[in-house]
């Protein structure tokens, strides 16, 4: 970077923050953080609230991304859409943990993805949203963990 470029990234800061606003644990750091920043004369704060997408839309999400018609995942998707309240960004999280965890499962034989409906069904999605989300952040490279403290 050359003096111009490092002077216009002190400059620009793009934050995003995802929480359910129907949850009565409103995220009160998360206010108090934008609050703070948005009482900074030089600073733009823009506020961007976005709904869970419908059933359908998670539905689609989920063939596309599985590469399955939609009346081979519907009852799959219908489980995810319900636990994640049709926020995108729960829906990828959550998927990429039944991934990991073995719940969602790639059947060579079958050249197909598989799943335990039931077994999906009675995972915790809020447990599992903030355990995947603190491991990710702790496999952050130690410089990048300390910035974000």
């Amino acid at each position: 970077f050359n003096n111009a470029d490092e002077e216009e990234a002190r400059q620009c800061l793009f934050l995003v923050g995802s929480y359910r606003s129907n949850k009565e644990d409103y995220p009160e750091i998360l206010n108090q953080f934008i609050s703070e920043i948005d009482s900074v004369p030089s600073v733009r704060v823009t506020n961007i609230s976005l709904g869970g997408i419908a059933k359908s839309g998670t539905n689609s999400m989920i063939s596309d991304a599985l590469r399955l018609p939609i009346r081979l995942i519907r009852n799959f998707s219908d489980v995810v859409h319900k636990k994640s309240a049709g926020n995108p960004l729960f829906v990828k999280i959550f998927m990429t943990s039944l991934v990991e965890d073995h719940y969602l499962t790639y059947s060579l034989e079958e050249q197909r993805w598989k799943w335990d409906i039931d077994n999906v069904r009675d995972i915790s999605i809020n447990e599992n949203v903030a355990a995947i989300l603190r491991n990710k952040l702790l496999r952050l490279p130690i410089k990048v963990f300390e910035a974000l403290q």
